[in-house]
């Protein structure tokens, strides 16, 4: 009987006794006495025995509140910002061993960024937390969730206020269903992923990843987790390592051996990572960036202070920047026009796609084929979208990724903006947008109004809904190599460009861009993988979150270590007025009411509603067992708009079915079936 129970129970008869008590008709009826409200216990700190370490942990309670509205307190032990491994700046982790004392009572440093957090900054920023239901036994053997945060591989920590794992571990130990949760710091940005010719290339965020899960699969035994019980979790750039970390062709495989089923959420199964080459020639062009820094420009990148590498890793971030790698800009040189044309041609024929330029920090492909043999992949050999499921999986989208994905449609939107109007000059095609760009008086003109913008600026330029030369950007998109792709997909009726001299024109190129992103970088491919796990005897799960939460998970003003306006993040939070955007989830995943930066927001009945129900099945077997995808019926767990978990047949052709012909049994099937879909990955 719960503590709320029974305080009720006692008031009753109070109540009643004192009803009965008294003989005069005249005396006052008692008022009736409201319950008590819970409030949680203090925290408190802990010493736990772990093999042969004393750990100082904290020991807190929560008020949890059941599905039928119920409150009781329960409580966990927190074990915050234990190391678990250590690096020299560009080499590898190496797991740690638990010190004989360790004092796991805060969180610790978060890894080195270019947005605020929570936690200090630094490089010594490998650390993990643990959150158990309190006076686990060590044998107790419960199952156990890791989870990796997103940030698009430059920020981002384990420690940040959304993703603590207090709420749900603390749920499941209220409703005999406990288990242990963990999150953890990876390097980030330059630091997580820098080229380098050696035999284990340079993707050290992903190298720290498989040190932790290395770490939980030696210690967490001791926990009173079961290291054979393992399920890895991870949301945006999370996902996609979790996608990473499955595939078995590496040299380094972990699948099966550190986890055993998975769960991604918003993985973009469609992005193309850099091949080895590619990841060559960024390294090339953040060597001329530091070499334009008269200040830096003969150190080594290895020995500059930390905040003189964060400025290197800025201006390879500028706008600017981003929108040259991404159309070809960075290959004009006005004095050397034969090799401009060649750098042009190598681009265009060197890479599959320019996505990887939206998300300069992500891993790379390490395998190479040489002259005289080959270089292998030790963390990343292939494409993960060509790829398939080692391990039971969970995977599944939101129904407005694109809208906010930092490295779809901010800088599209973007450029766009900037450009001159239809009326001053015709630059509907892409040729004629890298020319106009490639004239200095226009990068400074384009540097000039990127400096004046405010956010009222960009917040009115993104309400017009104005995406001029929506052909020319599609095009830029998928890559000016893959024409045939892009003629295809902007020749079919859902897709096709609206005249945009007319009123309303922009506005709906702008609605059917991101639905084609949605389609062709998220929802598709992530279908597409759970379709070749079931062919695989695999067991996985597909779903779509669509709930229109009451309120907007993003926020601008998550600022620069300066105080800087963001304007990528600004363009997320005006994207993420209404729909589900990408993190949309998180709140109902963990049982927040917090945005992305950790600041508190007011929720509706509906959302709450929603928070106990969503943190409960993620957090379970059932999330595995009982919404399993079918390719025959198209079973979707679907998270409707308005809060009802289900499940959906048919779902591509009952919820998508297109305007063209081609594509009236859903959008994805027949994109599918035309051949479009991963074409560019072929």
């Amino acid at each position: 009987m719960t503590f709320f129970k029974r305080s009720l129970i006692a008031v009753t008869v109070t109540l009643t006794l004192a009803a009965c008590g008294g003989s005069d008709d005249t005396a006052e009826t008692p008022k009736p006495i409201d319950p008590p409200v819970l409030q949680p216990l203090p925290a408190e700190e802990v010493t736990v025995d772990i093999q042969n370490s004393q750990i100082k942990a904290m020991k807190e309670s929560l008020v949890v509140t059941s599905l039928d509205d119920e409150q009781t307190l329960a409580s966990i032990e927190a074990f915050k910002g234990i190391r678990y491994a250590q690096a020299e700046r560009f080499q590898h982790s190496e797991v740690e061993e638990l010190a004989a004392e360790v004092d796991a009572t805060s969180f610790q440093d978060a890894c080195p960024q270019l947005k605020t957090t929570t936690q200090a900054q630094s490089e010594d920023c490998l650390n993990l937390n643990i959150w158990r239901p309190a006076d686990t036994a060590n044998d107790a053997q419960l199952p156990v969730y890791v989870f990796i945060h997103g940030g698009d591989f430059e920020y981002g920590a384990g420690s940040e206020p959304l993703i603590h794992a207090d709420t749900v571990v603390a749920q499941g130990a209220a409703e005999d269903s406990p288990f242990i949760a963990v999150t953890l710091n990876y390097r980030l940005g330059l630091l997580g992923s820098h080229w380098k010719k050696d035999n284990q290339g340079g993707n050290y965020g992903l190298g720290d990843q498989k040190r932790a899960l290395e770490w939980v699969q030696n210690y967490i035994a001791d926990f009173g987790g079961d290291a054979q019980n393992i399920t890895l979790m991870g949301q945006g750039a999370g996902a996609m390592s979790v996608g990473i970390l499955q595939q078995e062709d590496g040299k380094e495989p972990v699948a099966n051996t550190y986890f055993n089923r998975a769960i991604m959420q918003s993985n973009p199964y469609g992005f193309d990572y850099r091949t080895y080459d590619q990841a060559e020639d960024f390294a090339d062009k953040v060597a001329d960036i530091q070499a334009e820094m008269p200040e830096l420009d003969d150190a080594n990148l290895a020995d500059l202070p930390l905040d003189q590498l964060m400025q290197v890793q800025a201006k390879a971030l500028s706008p600017l920047a981003r929108i040259g790698d991404w159309t070809g800009l960075s290959c004009i040189d006005t004095s050397n026009l034969a090799g401009s044309a060649l750098c042009l041609t190598s681009k265009v024929s060197g890479e599959a796609t320019p996505l990887a330029n939206l998300m300069p920090f992500a891993p790379y492909i390490e395998y190479k084929k040489t002259l005289f043999g080959k270089i292998d992949g030790y963390h990343l050999a292939s494409q993960p979208a060509l790829d398939t499921f080692a391990v039971p999986t969970v995977v599944g989208v939101n129904s407005d990724e694109a809208n906010t994905a930092a490295m779809l449609p901010s800088l599209t939107f973007l450029i766009s903006g900037l450009l001159p109007s239809p009326e001053e000059e015709d630059l509907s095609s892409p040729e004629a947008i890298v020319e106009w760009l490639s004239k200095a008086e226009n990068q400074q003109q384009i540097e000039t109004k990127l400096a004046a913008m405010t956010a009222d600026d960009i917040k009115a330029q993104l309400e017009l809904g104005d995406l001029t030369a929506y052909l020319a950007m599609t095009k830029f998109y998928f890559g000016l190599g893959n024409g045939d792709l892009t003629n295809g997909l902007l020749g079919l009726t859902d897709y096709y460009p609206n005249p945009e001299g007319e009123i309303g024109g922009g506005l709906e190129n702008m609605k059917q861009f991101k639905m084609l992103l949605n389609d062709m970088i998220f929802a598709g491919p992530s279908r597409l993988q759970a379709k070749q796990a079931q062919e695989n005897a695999i067991d996985s799960t597909f779903y779509h979150f669509g709930y229109h939460a009451s309120f907007n998970v993003w926020t601008y003003n998550t600022d620069g270590q300066e105080g800087k306006l963001d304007i990528g993040d600004l363009i997320k939070t005006i994207s993420c007025i209404t729909g589900a955007c990408n993190g949309s989830e998180l709140p109902f995943v963990f049982n927040k009411a917090l945005k992305l930066d950790g600041s508190t927001v007011k929720t509706s009945s509906k959302d709450e509603a929603l928070m106990n129900k969503m943190s409960r099945l993620w957090f379970s077997d059932e999330l595995f067992e009982a919404y399993q995808y079918d390719a025959s019926s198209d079973t979707v767990l679907t998270i409707s708009k308005d809060g009802d978990i289900s499940t959906t047949t048919d779902w591509d052709s009952n919820t998508q079915s297109g305007l063209d012909p081609e594509l009236r049994k859903g959008r994805l099937n027949g994109l599918e079936n035309l051949g479009f879909m991963q074409n560019y990955m072929k």
